[in-house]
């Protein structure tokens, strides 16, 4: 797949992988960063982290449905994501997926030949955003990472920049169904090279360095405790995002 110079205006791919449409990926973008802005007074830190070319994976936390869009919005190319099959159920959606470029998984079970087109996108030098957490977070912390990250860097040797999300969790979380007006807040972290999340306990210090960016506590799974409160209020809204080498 091709992209303009500038990462604005993708181009439908000339070769195998996720397909999208350039036409309806810029109506959405602007669509929605219009409404990002005026609803969630929506702000992106660090956006100058994301390289505008080569491979590049985008690893956020996951809080609520709005995170692919806030991301998707604001890297500043055009990027490739992964969703749960489940939300091809709703027709539309399943569509605007499909113009997006949106590959379906099973969070459960993913499927090797989606993995594989993954690694494919990332090989042509593309950007994917994932969420490797598997699911949006219940109790406002971040979870383990699944073992996508690991496999996907060690594969393509691509660029991974963490991406922390501060405000969906609250603005957008799970029971709700309407958007709240809450303030939203996207950092982009300093890029890491394949060989530090490589390195031991480096996809730890990843998760750790996401958790920081989106202002959340990270999950205390082996104690069996969530940290819900200590984590809150980390940064101010405005915080620039982290300089080269920081989060481990």
């Amino acid at each position: 797949m091709r992209t303009a110079k500038d990462g604005t205006a993708p181009a439908r791919p000339a070769t195998s992988g996720p397909q999208r449409s350039a036409f309806w990926w810029f109506l959405s973008k602007w669509s929605v960063r219009a409404l990002a802005k005026v609803w969630f007074r929506a702000s992106y830190l660090g956006v100058a982290n994301v390289p505008k070319s080569g491979p590049v994976l985008l690893v956020a936390n996951h809080a609520s449905y709005i995170d692919p869009p806030l991301v998707g919005i604001s890297a500043g190319r055009w990027v490739a994501f992964l969703a749960q099959a489940g939300l091809a159920r709703i027709a539309p959606l399943r569509w605007w997926m499909a113009q997006m470029g949106v590959t379906l998984v099973d969070r459960d079970q993913p499927s090797k030949e989606a993995i594989k087109m993954v690694a494919a996108t990332l090989q042509r030098g593309e950007c994917v955003g994932i969420f490797p957490e598997g699911t949006r977070t219940r109790d406002g912390t971040v979870g383990s990472f699944k073992s996508g990250v690991e496999f996907l860097v060690r594969r393509t040797g691509a660029t991974v920049v963490p991406v922390g999300l501060d405000g969906p969790s609250r603005a957008f979380p799970r029971g709700v169904w309407l958007p709240r007006p809450y303030r939203c807040t996207v950092r982009y972290g300093a890029p890491w090279s394949a060989e530090r999340v490589l390195a031991p306990g480096g996809v730890e210090a990843l998760r750790a360095e996401v958790a920081r960016l989106a202002n959340l506590p990270l999950r205390a799974e082996l104690a069996g405790t969530p940290q819900v409160a200590p984590g809150r209020n980390l940064l101010p809204a405005d915080a620039p995002s982290s300089s080269a080498g920081a989060g481990t």
